[in-house]
């Protein structure tokens, strides 16, 4: 004898609770990080364009000036899946905690999926061979250009997490040059590290005063704000224009559909006649990657 409806819908309600209520309460780190995009395209096509000059004087008409093309970005979608089964016995035993357990374990493994995915272009940003961006290179080369036969550029280091270090890099963002020879005045304002740099990160830019040094003096650093990222490995830590990642220029995670959504088959009240098992499935489809590579500066120390 099948399930109610009554029965089933009682069932199927307390399932979508747990599993939505697994994920309002967990810190979801990738809207921190990416520009996330939603739409119903099969894949979402980003560009780099070079930059306009500056302006001319005026010579009686209006001097109209010529955008270079740069590079095409494809996001394309991969998909990815799991599900619950939960026996009919389960249900007609009452064994609630059970089946709580079951659907908390799956909610975490779609939380987990996501946020390993994450942190995985980070912890990849120093190899070639997994997340290329437009112009061919990891996220963080030393050979970076911002549109075909532009200048090269760096955006690596083996810098240690120090005051001094972060002046150096702060001032290596702001001399990056357009297509046209001027400065972008790139201005970092955020930190992102590996739970290894934790206690620096805290020292540096949690307080008033300078850390590491006896003189009480100021910090001038401390309006940086700074993420740290329980998945990122080694010492690896980013300067960022956070701004400038998030804005659409940087970062991009292509989130065709969301796998933090529950499915079940239309005659679920039934299920599967010969194990008498109901099932929902997590379904997700994403691709992420980035489109400009100044929005960052990366060390792995």
């Amino acid at each position: 004898m099948a399930l109610t409806g009554q029965q089933y819908a009682a069932l199927e309600g307390n399932i979508r609770q747990v599993f939505d209520a697994f994920h309002k309460m967990s810190k979801d780190y990738n809207p921190l990080l990416y520009n996330v995009v939603k739409g119903s395209m099969a894949q979402f096509t980003d560009y780099t364009i070079g930059t306009a000059g500056r302006m001319s004087p005026w010579k009686g008409s209006v001097a109209y000036d010529t955008i270079e093309e740069g590079y095409t970005k494809q996001y394309r979608a991969e998909k990815y899946t799991t599900g619950i089964q939960v026996d009919r016995d389960m249900y007609e035993d009452k064994e609630w905690q059970r089946i709580k357990n079951r659907v908390n374990l799956v909610a975490h493994g779609v939380f987990k999926t996501l946020q390993y995915d994450g942190a995985d272009i980070f912890n990849e940003a120093f190899s070639d061979g997994k997340y290329k961006g437009p112009d061919g290179k990891a996220l963080c080369a030393s050979d970076h250009t911002n549109i075909p036969n532009a200048p090269e550029q760096s955006n690596i280091g083996t810098y240690d997490l120090n005051y001094e270090n972060l002046e150096k890099i702060l001032r290596t963002m702001e001399d990056w040059i357009d297509d046209r020879g001027d400065k972008m005045l790139i201005q970092g304002n955020h930190i992102i590290a590996s739970p290894n740099l934790r206690y620096e990160c805290q020292k540096l830019f949690g307080s008033e005063k300078e850390a590491f040094v006896a003189d009480n003096t100021k910090n001038i650093h401390k309006d940086f704000s700074f993420l740290i990222h329980p998945l990122l490995t080694g010492k690896k830590w980013f300067v960022v224009n956070r701004e400038l990642m998030k804005n659409g220029a940087g970062l991009n995670w292509f989130m065709r559909r969301d796998p933090r959504k529950l499915e079940r088959s239309g005659d679920a009240a039934k299920g599967d006649f010969n194990t008498e098992k109901l099932s929902w499935k997590c379904v997700g489809r994403w691709d992420k990657g980035w489109t400009n590579w100044f929005f960052i500066y990366g060390n792995n120390i």
